[in-house]
């Protein structure tokens, strides 16, 4: 299961320049600053977006200890882990046994 990652807010940054370019291209005088100003928050917002959602994923992995507690560990694979393995946690990751 992903879940939504955090953004360095280049992908914002880039995104508003290329939305401000195209959005000077449309139309002239007061028209172009509001383009040029709407297609720059609209550049930022999808930029960041797309940065957050850049296809990395990551596994949220909820475990049930003997003792009945619960942790939640995230890593970028399962390895070879199943539902009903038995799993030992160490650096913030989950094993096999």
């Amino acid at each position: 299961m992903g879940s939504e990652r955090q953004s360095s807010g280049a992908g914002a940054v880039v995104g508003g320049i290329v939305g401000a370019i195209v959005g000077n291209q449309v139309g002239g005088g007061t028209g172009r600053a509001v383009a040029t100003v709407a297609g720059g928050i609209g550049g930022a917002l999808i930029g960041n977006n797309l940065e957050k959602n850049r296809g990395d994923n990551y596994y949220q992995i909820r475990i049930r200890m003997d003792d009945g507690a619960r942790h939640v560990v995230h890593q970028d694979d399962l390895g070879n882990l199943r539902v009903g393995d038995r799993i030992r946690i160490a650096n913030g990751r989950a094993y096999l046994q």
